[in-house]
């Protein structure tokens, strides 16, 4: 049974900058505790980068161009075709944040830069896709923020057992970047910025969720609005 739910989890597994794909874990913050488990509790220091730190001394950073279109890879254990990044009943949407270091991780001020939550045309959640990518997302780094050390987020969440309060599993991972090449100013209206802990609540309505009731139908992603803002077409 317990080999049934490490399968059914997932970690970061690895990163890429364009054509550039890098190691198993490097960049990537060490997380406490098992390396697949989700965590529950998302008023806790964990629901920052499963770990309670800010910075990873250890870990080293990856420098990389604002405006580049930068990978993150979910797996379980290795990167074969049979070892799949989360299993197909843990559906739900994925969120990708930065943060720019502070000396106090509680001071970091976190903006999303990309979600995908469920699309009615494919009847796919962002896992769905993630999985039939092999676990990969891609998201390009702001082009108007500054330059500096940061901290870039990833969520996942498995809505499986969000009928029930705390129910929620989210999986997140953190990887340290050093962005250069920006235009040093956020664009007009800048990022709704957040803290972790403290952006997410119980209740809120994409959180407290009943996934095979409604189906993906009328869900909402929790968290603040994505930047840059997408243009209208």
């Amino acid at each position: 049974m317990a080999g049934h739910l490490v399968q059914a989890h997932t970690q970061l597994y690895n990163v890429a900058v364009g054509t550039t794909t890098y190691k198993r874990g490097e960049y990537i913050q060490p997380v406490v505790g098992p390396r697949l488990s989700p965590v529950a509790n998302f008023t806790a220091d964990e629901i920052r980068c499963r770990n309670t730190n800010g910075v990873s001394p250890k870990t080293p950073y990856l420098s990389v161009k604002a405006g580049v279109e930068f990978s993150v890879v979910w797996r379980h254990h290795n990167d074969s075709a049979e070892d799949n990044m989360v299993s197909p009943s843990h559906r739900g949407p994925c969120m990708i944040y930065l943060g720019k270091v502070e000396t106090n991780p509680d001071d970091i001020k976190w903006f999303k830069i990309y979600e995908l939550g469920f699309n009615k045309d494919t009847n796919k959640w962002c896992s769905d896709v993630a999985r039939d990518n092999h676990g990969k997302v891609n998201v390009v780094i702001p082009k108007d923020i500054e330059d500096g050390k940061y901290l870039l987020r990833t969520d996942l969440l498995a809505l499986h057992k969000a009928n029930v309060v705390w129910g929620a599993q989210f999986y997140p991972n953190c990887v340290q970047l050093d962005i250069t090449g920006s235009s040093n100013k956020f664009l007009d209206p800048p990022p709704e910025f957040v803290s972790f802990p403290g952006a997410y609540k119980s209740d809120d309505p994409g959180i407290f969720y009943d996934r095979r009731k409604d189906k993906g139908l009328n869900y909402v992603i929790p968290g603040p609005k994505v930047y840059p803002p997408t243009k209208p077409t």
